[in-house]
């Protein structure tokens, strides 16, 4: 690596357990197949090394083959690009039940703004896998060792993302603000375009000219597991850990109002809510991270049960009104403001709206990613 050159974070994804009960999709276990995953890259390098983990797992993985290439759509590569990824020389890697691995650099130049086709072979059982359940990206399951075809004959399409934690690309030394997008659904881009790139954390990469890395889990909570583990749990691995992170955007909450009854206990109050938040910015500040605040959007209408009551309504003030008043937060993303309609404050605006209620279509996305001033992030 040249000395005017740095590993810089080019994708991170947040993973889950297949045993996850609020995951939302079926627990899932492989055997003697390739996948071919696709993962969109912010920014481009000279290199670039990946990530994969088995955090969840409770069996070792093995990984017969891995290789990247530059997709050119519906999961075909483009062959020239097509290039072996080793681990310490060589082709293959066991990864040991609750550990990850990160890939011998590669000499593969992705571009900025473009989409990279990972191909995983697992010749053996998988167990249980660790994944991401909504990638919002449509991948490719094959039998046997498909690796290093161009196209994916008689693939199955998968929406999870399994195993990939993150890609890392090589690049100028000179250094640059690295956001940490963390979150729930929202953050996820739940009710986004599939295969679009159209997340908020994309919108605003995009608006900064600066990689946002979206730290999402679709049904995460802020105070208690389900859809991953909660949110005060995750945080120091899936944000504080980032290298080189400057910002963090902290978007939790409407699910511990919204998915309260689905375990049985009752909803948390507004103090709960707010004092967790507290305790995440004043861990980020003293990991030397700016901690942004994000306030939860409205929920009148929502077609899933337990979001919107007048309880909930009145938890999700309170919370508003603490995220924008308090000091705690350097910064403050108003989603609430930014999608709200304006004639009725507890509801969407319709043009924001992806019709479930709870989600921001493309536009409701766009519309977050304006709603904070791009003054915040300068170093």
């Amino acid at each position: 690596m040249n000395s005017d050159q740095r590993w810089s974070v080019g994708h991170r994804a947040a993973l889950v357990s297949s045993y996850d009960t609020l995951a939302f999709v079926p627990a899932r276990r492989f055997h003697d197949e390739t996948f071919r995953q696709i993962i969109h890259l912010h920014r481009g390098g000279s290199g670039l090394r990946l990530h994969l983990s088995n955090r969840f797992g409770e069996e070792p993985l093995v990984v017969g083959e891995l290789r990247v290439a530059a997709h050119t759509g519906g999961g075909s590569i483009a062959v020239p690009t097509d290039t072996v990824v080793t681990f310490g020389g060589a082709k293959f890697v066991t990864i040991p039940a609750g550990e990850s691995v990160v890939t011998d650099p590669v000499n593969f130049a992705p571009e900025d703004d473009s989409e990279l086709a990972v191909s995983l072979y697992m010749p053996g059982s998988t167990g249980l896998a660790t994944f991401h359940p909504f990638a919002l990206q449509t991948g490719y399951v094959t039998s046997g060792n498909t690796a290093a075809e161009k196209q994916t004959p008689n693939a199955d399409e998968i929406g999870s993302l399994f195993w990939i934690a993150g890609v890392d690309v090589l690049g100028p030394g000179a250094h640059t603000p690295v956001v940490v997008a963390f979150g729930d659904s929202l953050t996820d881009g739940t009710g986004t375009t599939s295969g679009a790139n159209r997340r908020y954390p994309d919108h605003l990469s995009r608006r900064l000219g600066v990689p946002v890395l979206n730290l999402g889990i679709s049904g995460n909570r802020l105070l208690r597991d389900g859809a991953g583990e909660a949110g005060l749990t995750r945080f120091q691995r899936d944000a504080l850990d980032v290298p080189g992170v400057s910002h963090v955007i902290i978007e939790l909450g409407t699910n511990d109002i919204g998915l309260a009854t689905m375990d049985g206990r009752p909803r948390p109050e507004a103090r709960e809510i707010v004092d967790g938040l507290y305790a995440l910015a004043r861990r980020a500040r003293a990991a030397g991270v700016v901690p942004i605040g994000a306030t939860l959007p409205p929920t009148e209408g929502a077609v899933y049960e337990g979001f919107h009551t007048a309880q909930g309504d009145r938890v999700r003030d309170e919370v508003n009104a603490w995220i924008r008043g308090t000091a705690e937060f350097a910064a403050v993303l108003d989603i609430d403001a930014a999608l709200r309609d304006p004639s009725r404050p507890t509801r969407y605006d319709p043009g924001l709206d992806s019709g479930d209620h709870l989600h921001p279509n493309d536009a409701g996305a766009a519309a977050m990613a304006q709603a904070i001033s791009a003054a915040v992030f300068a170093r």
